[in-house]
């Protein structure tokens, strides 16, 4: 046998191990780049979901103060007062006008959209929105166009009238799982009036 060739393939074999070696190498770095992408995808879309979990606790505060304004009742702020909500410290303690009913508890998503679907609820039973409504300001219009009955004849004149809008500052949370057995949390603060 040729000793030139004992070399060769002794070469090839050392240079096959080389490059499975960085093969696998390369594998792991991309199945942990991988694995990671997952894991932060999976953040993204909870945060996301957590943060509509609270715009929904905004419409639903918005609902209830439009069915108490329906009434001939406008809510006024009570005598309890609150300076956090799910552990965001506010920008300063508000009376209470109104807030979800449940002492803290929150809203689970599957209750408010009325999922009967086992694969959603495995989503929205982790999710879930506390609210309250404080009032913020009163506002008084007059002039023409504002309500009233509108003139008539050949000379038209504008209506004239009051309108009174009432603001309320809406405090909405919104929560879902997070990691380490931690809430993932997502405040958000809006405005809402109503016109009387």
């Amino acid at each position: 046998m040729d000793h030139r060739t004992n070399n060769q393939n002794g070469f090839a074999l050392i240079l096959s191990m080389v490059m499975l070696l960085a093969m696998t190498l390369m594998g792991s770095v991309l199945l942990m780049n991988a694995s990671s992408q997952s894991k932060v995808t999976g953040k993204s879309e909870s945060s996301r979901q957590t943060f509509l979990s609270a715009e929904t606790g905004v419409e639903a505060a918005r609902r209830w103060l439009s069915k108490e304004a329906a009434t001939g009742t406008l809510p006024k702020n009570g005598s309890s007062s609150i300076g956090t909500l799910c552990k965001f410290q506010l920008d300063d303690t508000y009376k209470v006008a109104g807030d979800d009913g449940t002492s803290g508890r929150g809203i689970k998503m599957t209750s408010e959209l009325g999922v009967t679907n086992s694969g959603e609820k495995l989503i929205y039973d982790n999710q879930s929105f506390l609210w309250f409504t404080t009032e913020h300001t009163t506002t008084n219009y007059k002039g023409t166009g504002i309500g009233g009955g509108i003139g008539g004849g050949t000379g038209y004149v504008g209506g004239g009238g009051n309108m009174t809008s009432y603001l309320y500052k809406v405090f909405a949370c919104g929560k879902g799982p997070g990691s380490s057995n931690a809430y993932t949390r997502t405040l958000v603060e809006a405005i809402v009036g109503i016109n009387k």
